[in-house]
C-alpha cells in the first residue's frame, strides 16, 4: 500500500512532463511555420528532435541506476535535460497565463464600444501578441539559464542560525544547540560525495544534539545504504534523533529504519526518550508520517514530566496536533521551502508550495507550541531549487525564565 501513492504522484508527473512536450512541439510548429520553414522538416525531423531531446526520460524509467554515478552522462545529458525540461514547464506555463489573458481581453474588446458601434482600436491590443511572444521566449530563456544554475549549484547551502525562547525550558538548558538537517532525499541527485558534505558541515556546529526530521531516500530501500555511510560519523554529545518521512515509506520504513539505527542513529517512531541533560530531564518525541503518525500514544508518554517537550514531525501539517499534544517545540520538514520560490515578501514565500500548504519554511507558532519548517537540503522532481538554497540549521534554544 504505501507504494500506491509514489506511483500514484509519478504518473501525474510524468502526464505533467509528457503534455508540457505536446504543447512545445506544437508552439515550435507554429514558430517554424510562421519563420518560414519547410512542411517537410517540421513534419518529419522535428518529431525526432523531440524524441532525442526526451530521450532520457525513458533511459531513467528503464534503468534508474544508470545515472547514478557521476560522470559525461549524468553531467552533460541528464543536467541539462532537467533544466529544458524546467524551461519547458515555464514556457507551458506562460503560455496557460497568455491564454486566460487573451481571453480576458476579448471579453473586455467586445464590451468597450464606439459611439458608432465600432471596438475601439488600441495599440495596446494590436502588440501584445508580439509582446506575449517575446516575454514566453524570453522566460523560457530566463528558466534554462536559471535551471542550468541551480542544478549546478544546488548543493550551495545556507547555514541559518535559530534562536527560540521556550516557556518551559529548565534554565540549565539555557543556551541547548540542536543542529537539523533534512528531506536528504538519498537517490539520483544526492550521491554519498554530496552527503559526506552536509555530513561535515552538521559536525563543523559541534551542535548539542542532531536532529533529522525524515524523507531520508527517494524511493527504494538500497537509497539508505550510501546515506547510513554518509552520515555515520555525525558527532553531537546528546546523539542524533530522527523520525520518518513520507518517501522512507514509499520504500521499507522497517528497512531504512534497521539501516540507520545500525549506523548510530535513534530513530523515533511514535516514540519518546526521556533524556537527561546537565542534570535536568527533556523529553523528545518522534512520530511517522501522516496517517502511520500516533500522536496520542507520544502526547501521553511526553506528558510523565514537568519539562520541554520537543516533538520531530515530518510534515508540518499536523502542528494543531503538536499544540493539542502540549508540545513546546515541533520541528518539521517536508516542504522543501517550496523548491521553487517566484518572490519573497517580507518573509511571504510566493511558490507553488504555499498552494497546499500554509506552512512553507521558518518560524511559525501556535499558542504556546512553537514549529519550525526547514527547506531541506535535497530535491525531488526536478534537481532545481529557485531562490531557496539547501538549508542546515543551528538552533539555540533559550529558556523564557532567564530572558524575560
Amino acid at each position: 500500500m504505501p507504494h500506491v501513492p509514489f506511483h500514484l504522484y509519478f504518473i501525474l508527473l510524468f502526464l505533467l512532463i509528457v503534455g508540457g512536450q505536446v504543447l512545445m512541439y506544437l508552439l515550435a510548429s507554429r514558430f517554424l511555420s510562421g519563420k518560414g520553414v519547410g512542411k517537410q522538416f517540421i513534419k518529419t525531423y522535428l518529431p525526432i528532435i523531440f524524441v532525442v531531446i526526451n530521450t532520457p526520460l525513458f533511459l531513467t524509467r528503464i534503468d534508474p541506476d544508470l545515472f547514478y554515478y557521476p560522470g559525461f552522462v549524468r553531467t552533460f545529458i541528464m543536467m541539462p535535460f532537467f533544466a529544458y525540461q524546467t524551461m519547458s514547464l515555464a514556457v507551458v506555463l506562460t503560455t496557460v497565463v497568455v491564454y486566460i489573458v487573451r481571453i480576458v481581453l476579448r471579453i473586455w474588446k467586445r464590451s468597450v464600444k464606439e459611439s458608432a458601434g465600432e471596438i475601439s482600436p488600441d495599440p495596446i491590443l494590436k502588440s501584445r501578441r508580439s509582446f506575449i511572444r517575446k516575454g514566453a521566449v524570453g522566460l523560457g530563456a530566463y528558466a534554462f539559464v536559471g535551471s542550468l544554475h541551480s542544478i549546478y549549484d544546488r548543493g550551495d547551502y545556507k547555514i541559518d542560525r535559530v534562536t527560540i525562547t521556550l516557556k518551559n525550558l529548565p534554565a540549565k538548558l539555557d543556551g541547548l544547540t540542536i543542529s537539523m538537517i533534512s528531506d536528504i532525499h538519498s537517490g539520483l541527485y544526492m550521491l554519498e560525495d554530496d552527503m559526506l558534505k552536509y555530513a561535515d558541515a552538521v559536525n563543523q556546529l559541534k551542535a548539542d544534539m542532531i536532529f533529522i526530521p525524515g524523507d531520508f531516500v527517494t524511493s527504494k530501500n538500497n537509497e539508505v545504504l550510501p546515506l547510513a555511510k554518509a552520515f555515520s560519523g555525525l558527532k553531537s554529545k546528546y546523539g542524533t534523533y530522527a523520525c520518518l518521512g513520507n518517501h522512507d515509506f514509499f520504500a521499507n520504513p522497517a528497512y531504512i529504519t534497521e539501516k540507520l539505527r545500525e549506523h548510530g542513529m535513534n530513530v523515533l517512531r511514535n516514540e519518546t526518550d526521556e533524556l537527561e541533560i546537565e542534570g535536568v530531564r527533556l523529553m523528545l518525541s518522534g512520530v511517522d508520517d501522516g496517517r502511520h503518525a500516533n500522536f496520542p500514544k507520544v502526547s501521553y508518554e511526553a506528558d510523565s514530566l514537568d519539562t520541554t517537550r520537543i516533538l520531530l514531525c515530518h510534515k508540518p501539517y499536523y502542528l494543531e496536533n503538536a499544540v493539542a499534544g502540549g508540545f513546546d517545540l515541533m520541528l518539521s520538514g517536508h516542504t522543501h521551502g517550496g523548491q521553487i520560490v517566484f518572490l519573497d515578501l517580507f518573509g511571504e514565500k510566493i511558490t507553488p508550495a504555499a498552494l497546499v500548504s500554509p506552512y512553507v519554511s521558518g518560524k511559525y507558532r501556535m499558542g504556546k507550541t512553537h514549529m519550525y519548517v526547514s527547506r531541506g537540503i535535497g530535491t525531488v522532481g526536478l534537481p532545481i531549487r529557485v531562490n531557496c538554497p539547501p538549508e542546515v540549521t543551528l538552533f539555540t534554544l533559550r529558556s523564557e525564565s532567564k530572558h524575560r
